[in-house]
């Protein structure tokens, strides 16, 4: 009698043991971590733990419209330098209209030499220290740098390459081609064009991606964040409304987080986790 009650609590006690576990593994592990990177941050960040449920734990996915990390595209560039065309001819007829004050261009002495003779003259003449407003050599002129700048920044190209791009445009496009036409090049423009516009541009560059990582909003508004946009990289915004988009490299990033927890040691198991949006 003995011997059987001793078996009955030992049954008993093992089928309570067993259903007190089950019981609590079904419970929700909670534990604490944060977003790392690789480096002594990981050791600082254990002391600064926030926490989450590891039954939840989700990558998040990058919507592709946030992101502005252009593939190098040859043929956007084409499409850019097309419209600078355009531009180009409707910037010469602005100009025209403009007071002789401003821009400094003799219209009646242009019209007896010839526009052709005249253009040869002030290539043969140049360059030269040219007597232009404050606003135009230190403000109109290294926005048009920045805008040559980003035009090739915009297509993909390196930092350097869209320098080389912002310094051919300014130099041969503008300065000994169309502006040419109407005065003899200038010193100031040849450097300050392509060399403070590309530092601006550069600027623009890393602006117009936080814009767009805001969902193109400026102070929480589509309408001043569209306007800036216009105003940093207007051919290549003008190429996006036509139809030709933007096309994103592949972006990537990685992170350690907890993946697992080891019930023995009640610590958490940690792991790289890789994310890869195309």
């Amino acid at each position: 009698m003995y011997k059987t009650f001793l078996f009955l609590v030992v049954i008993f006690s093992f089928q309570f043991s067993v259903a007190q576990q089950d019981s609590i593994q079904k419970k929700p592990i909670s534990g604490y971590t944060k977003s790392l990177q690789f480096g002594e941050e990981y050791l600082q960040a254990r002391t600064e733990l926030t926490p989450i449920n590891f039954s939840k734990i989700t990558l998040n996915k990058i919507d592709p419209k946030l992101i502005y990390n252009p593939e190098r595209d040859p043929k956007r560039l084409v499409y850019n330098t097309g419209l600078f065309l355009g531009a180009a001819a409707a910037s010469f007829g602005i100009l025209w209209v403009m007071p002789e004050s401003i821009t400094n261009w003799d219209k009646e002495q242009m019209k007896e030499d010839g526009i052709f003779n005249r253009w040869k003259d002030n290539v043969k003449a140049g360059p030269v220290w040219d007597e232009d407003d404050i606003f135009l050599n230190w403000i109109m002129h290294p926005w048009a740098g920045a805008v040559y700048y980003m035009s090739a920044r915009g297509s993909g190209f390196k930092w350097w390459e869209s320098f080389a791009y912002s310094t051919l445009m300014s130099t041969f496009f503008w300065e000994y081609g169309i502006e040419a036409f109407a005065e003899i090049p200038s010193w100031q423009d040849l450097f300050i064009t392509p060399i403070l516009g590309s530092a601006l541009g550069e600027q623009f560059f890393r602006w117009k991606g936080k814009i767009i990582a805001k969902d193109r909003r400026v102070l929480n508004s589509r309408f001043i964040g569209g306007t800036s946009l216009f105003l940093m990289d207007p051919f290549n915004e003008v190429v996006d409304w036509l139809g030709y988009k933007t096309k994103n490299k592949i972006a990537t990033y990685s992170l350690i987080a907890p993946i697992d927890y080891d019930f023995s040691t009640h610590k958490s198991i940690w792991g790289l986790q890789v994310v890869m949006q195309f």
